[in-house]
């Protein structure tokens, strides 16, 4: 448990700048850049969008190939 809350309270360093990140910052205070954190959130974020869109054009598919089958 303390390596754990070690870790939590160590300050990150911004990659682009080097300044000290407020914990669970999106951006860098000093210089604006994002951090590792934000750029994580928004390769997720494209990855859940990829998958819902992927998703929708397969449930398409499927009804518009089951729809000309039956006619």
């Amino acid at each position: 448990m303390y390596i754990l809350n070690s870790m939590q309270q160590t300050q990150a360093a911004c990659d682009a700048c080097g300044a000290q990140l407020v914990p669970n910052a999106a951006y860098c205070e000093r210089c604006g850049a994002r951090t590792r954190r934000a750029r994580r959130l928004v390769r997720l974020a494209i990855r859940v969008e990829l998958l819902f869109f992927l998703l929708v054009v397969g449930v398409v598919i499927a009804f518009t190939w089951t729809y000309a089958a039956q006619r």
